[in-house]
Formats: C-alpha cells, structure tokens, sequence
C-alpha cells in the first residue's frame, strides 16, 4: 500500500509545477502521504574527548510505526548549546535505516549537546524532530564553565536493570567473564520475530549522564507537535538527495533557450541534463550514493562566462527553541575515574592504525548505457600518441572532424541504420559532460585508460543526441585541461559511508602485545536477529560491570528495547 502510495506521489510531482499556490495538492500531502518520525539509538549520552558517538537512525511511519520506505535522505545534526551546529551528516536511508559516527576532537570543549534527528519531509511540521542530549567531557581543556564541579551531587543516573521484550530475550552463555574473553549472545525467540535493530555494549561508569531515549518511548516526543502545510513545504526525497537552485546573470532568452548540465567529476551514473524555468530556476536529484563533494553545471550549447549557479540552502531546524538548562554535573571525586579513561582512549587512539574501521565504499555505478558501450582499453592496442590517431586507428565506430573555424568535433556511426550520425556525439570524460571536443583531441592518447562509444540515439532529459563518446582517463578524476570558466563548480553534502566497526578476534588475531583499553566493547547496527545463530565479542582489559543494550523495531512496527548486565573480572 505505502509503495503505490509513493509511486502515485512520484507520478503526481511531474505533473505540478507550483506547488505552493495549489490548496488542494497540500490537501493531498496531508492527507495522503505518510507522515514519518525518527529514532536515534546511541552508543552513551556522555562521551570524553577520544571517542566516538554512535548512532544508528530510524525512519519510521508515524501511523504504522514501521519502518517508512518514503524518504531516501536522513539528516542528523549535532548542535551546541550556542545553537551552532557541530556536525550535520547526511544519511542514505536503505529501508528507512542508516548509521554513522562522529569522533569527538580534543578542540570541542566540555558542554551540553543536543544530537537532533529528521528527514525533509519532517520540516513540515513545526519543531518534529528526535532529540536527544549528550554531554561531552574535555579534560584537555582549561576552562570548565560549561561543567558543574560538586563535591557532591544527587547523581540522578541512567537506570540500568535488565529488561526483556515480549517479542524475544537475550542469553549469555554465562554472566562473569576474563578479560579478553569471547562473549556469546543467543537469542531466545518466543516466536518467530523479524525486524530491524541495532546493538551496544558498554562499559558502565559512575558519571550522572542524561537518559537516553528508547525505541518503545521515543514517539513521546512528537506528541505536542502537529504537521502544518501553511507556508511554503519541503518535499520528501523520495529518490535521493533533491536540489533546487537558480541560473543568474545570463540574458532571459539565453536561460530559456538551455537545458542545464549537471555533473559530478568521476561520477559516471551521476549525468544529468534539466530544464531550467522563466525564473532561471531548475531542481535535480542525485539518486545514487557519492563520495564527490563537487557538483558541475553548464548550460548546454553555451560557452560564455556570464553567469552563475546558485544551489538553494536546505532548510534547517530552528535551534533557538532548544533547552540548554541542564549542564554536564562532574563529581570531585570522579577526578581520578575521568583521568584514567582519558588515558586509556589516548592509548586505543594511538593504535588505532590497527584497530581501524572499515569504510565500506559505495561501488562505482556505471552510465545507464553502460551495456551497450563498445569500450576500447587503449592498453589492449599499440598505443598512438595523438587521439585523433587513435580514432583513425582504433575506433573504427567514431571519427574525428575538423571545423572550418579551426575546433574539432567526434561523431559516431549509427547502427541502426549502417551510416554516419550527421550530428556530433555527447562528450563525456570522467562523468563530466565536454562541450569543446577540441579539447579532447589535444589531450595526451597516453593518458586515456580507455574511450567507449554508444552508437544510438540516446535521451539524457529533455535532449537528445546522437550517439555519446565515454572517455575514462587513468586517474578517472577529470583532469584540469578540460576545464573551463562556463564550468562552475559549487560544493555539496556528501552522505555519510557505511562503516564495518572494529571488533577483535583474539582467537584468530595475534594481538597479544597490542593493549585493549575498550570501553565500547561492540556496536553492531544491523544485527540479524536469528534464533540459531549466535552473537559474538570479546571484552577487553578492562574489568567492571557492562551492558548489552538492543534497540530496534519489529517488521510489524513494536519497537522492542533490552538491556542486560554482564561483569568482567
């Protein structure tokens, strides 16, 4: 049902044009479209200088409580209590779930924190965001304003008993461990339960931190707010990161008259041509996940430097309404507890060469003609020095043509009908679209990895060409020669990349001579819950009492949240 909902939704925006003067399309937004709210697990709401927050987030529909397959961008922000933002990431959301991290530097002073959930389409309603405080502790740094210092305090701290779930419980294979120990956590289904979650387990300390909220409480914090669609709304990024922005300076005629190229440098699935409105403003969307920060636009068939690009600012949450009240409280007598753990992240972060994570690198996503490009690998063939050689010598597809005016143009035969287009081909290097051929055939042949042709009418938007030139350079990151001054570059938010997180394996690592001083003993943010397969970690060198935290949602939408407490001698 929600799937033909968002197909309807897609089909309905390529039909209207202003949204915000139609009362009865906010009618059918409101009424129609799911509404969403987010749940942010995290790892600890008090954290020192040396480690790392991690968060796993949850799109859920508000109705269902599953998980909501609308919007494709998540947006977490970290916010201090000036109201600036410390970090804001940029999220994938692959079934309404992603998850990341944030280090937290030696420079960002001791504080409370607010770590702020949403998706675009959440910006609708007034203040509908998740929230959660986080405390950080610097002890590097000199000035402790921001901190309460007691010598006693009436410590109000995270409850921490064990909890159970009607959907299944959690199993130690035994409740005191050595350290350096493998821990083996079994799932003990009262029935069959499927469902997304994510785990941590964490060394738990003495400090008074704020609660944390849970999976089977969260929606608490939407109750007081309402959706309103009486100002200009955000539309939900149904098919990935969506962009509007503005062409200025170009004469009226030039702008109407020209599609704008869109293009990110060594991104080949990322070209796009869009049309642009009387106004000069035009929108996109970046479907696919990329590690390119740059984004190219030109306007087709034009190659004058009079005009600029402007990419529209997200909207962003209104921080001034955040409550700052509650300050990070730090007993005289935890003096010692918080020098020994600053020591002990400093000694984890000095190998932490050896215990990296793992980026997990999006793979590269080829053009959408990929399969029909005739791909010649310049290195499979006796390699001339110019590439007008080359074409006269290995392309046989293509050909090169000098103008009357002195510049170069490539075209390709059309298969279809066994002759020659008549038009010249589309230019694409490196996933950047090439107005001026010219500057191909002037490019060094000896640093092309290889030149693919497409030998078809193909349609990128609203243009069509006859046949396309794929060029792929051995370093594939759009070298300086072809570049031009009708090329601007403007920068954007990449989404975060998903992370394998360190965990060792003292039965098959030698690590003997490498110390553990891990507080954060596992996180895992997609745990496959299976009634036959066991969850595994080891504990470190450190001794105290730990807790296996889970929280997640069922695929019927019951949020199911454990705790359990385990010791190490």
């Amino acid at each position: 049902m929600i799937k033909s909902i968002i197909l309807i939704f897609i089909t309905w925006l390529g039909f209207v044009n202003s949204l915000q003067s139609q009362t009865t399309d906010k009618e059918f937004l409101q009424n129609e479209i799911p509404k969403e709210q987010v749940y942010l697990h995290v790892n600890s709401s008090l954290l020192l200088s040396g480690e790392k927050l991690l968060y796993k987030f949850y799109c859920v529909n508000a109705d269902s409580q599953k998980l909501s397959m609308l919007s494709k961008i998540g947006w977490v922000v970290l916010v201090d209590s000036n109201q600036e933002e410390v970090f804001k990431h940029k999220l994938n959301l692959e079934n309404g779930q992603a998850y990341s991290d944030f280090f937290i530097p030696s420079n960002l002073p001791s504080g409370a924190y607010k770590i702020l959930g949403y998706t675009s389409w959440m910006l609708n309603a007034e203040d509908y965001y998740f929230e959660q405080d986080i405390h950080i502790l610097n002890p590097y740094q000199e000035s402790n304003k921001d901190i309460l210092i007691k010598d006693t305090i009436e410590t109000v701290k995270e409850e921490i008993k064990p909890q159970t779930s009607n959907e299944f419980s959690l199993s130690l294979n035994k409740n005191s461990f050595l350290k350096r120990e493998e821990v083996v956590l079994s799932v003990d289904n009262l029935k069959e339960v499927r469902g997304d979650f994510s785990i941590s387990v964490r060394k738990i300390d003495g400090f008074d931190k704020p609660k944390r909220v849970k999976s089977i409480n969260f929606y608490e914090i939407y109750n007081k707010n309402a959706w309103s669609f009486s100002g200009n709304f955000i539309l939900p990024e149904v098919r990935g990161s969506f962009f509007k922005g503005k062409i200025s300076g170009a004469n009226n005629q030039t702008i109407q008259s020209s599609n704008l190229i869109i293009s990110l440098p060594g991104e080949q699935n990322q070209v796009n041509f869009v049309s642009v409105d009387d106004t000069g403003e035009f929108n996109f969307t970046i479907n696919e996940s990329t590690t390119i920060d740059e984004i190219l636009f030109q306007l087709s068939g034009y190659t004058e430097d009079d005009f600029s690009v402007e990419l529209y600012k997200d909207k962003s949450l209104d921080y001034s309404k955040l409550d700052f009240v509650k300050r990070p409280k730090v007993q005289i007598n935890l003096k010692d507890s918080i020098l020994e753990k600053s020591i002990n992240n400093q000694i984890e972060n000095a190998f932490s060469a050896t215990k990296a994570d793992q980026n997990l690198i999006p793979a590269d996503v080829s053009y959408f003609f990929n399969n029909e490009l005739t791909i010649y690998n310049l290195d499979d063939y006796t390699r001339f020095k110019g590439v007008d050689e080359t074409f006269v010598e290995i392309i046989k597809s293509g050909r090169v043509e000098k103008n009357k005016d002195g510049t170069y143009s490539i075209f390709v035969r059309n298969k279809n009908f066994n002759g020659q287009f008549t038009l010249p081909a589309l230019l694409i290097v490196d996933g950047v679209v090439v107005q001026d051929h010219s500057k191909l055939i002037s490019f060094g042949a000896e640093r092309i990895q290889s030149i693919g042709l497409l030998t078809r009418k193909t349609f990128f938007g609203p243009q069509t060409f006859q046949g396309v030139v794929a060029v792929e350079t051995k370093e594939a990151d759009f070298p300086v020669e072809f570049r031009d001054t009708y090329m601007k570059s403007t920068k954007h938010i990449t989404p975060q990349n998903p992370k394998q997180y360190y965990s060792p394996n003292y039965k098959n690592e030698d690590l003997d001579r490498i110390p553990d001083y891990r507080y954060q003993l596992w996180w895992n943010p997609y745990v496959d819950i299976d009634r036959n397969k066991s969850l595994n970690f080891f504990t470190s060198d450190l001794s105290g009492e730990f807790e296996i935290e889970l929280e997640g949602f069922t695929i019927n939408g019951k949020p199911v949240s454990i705790r359990k407490v385990f010791s190490v001698d």
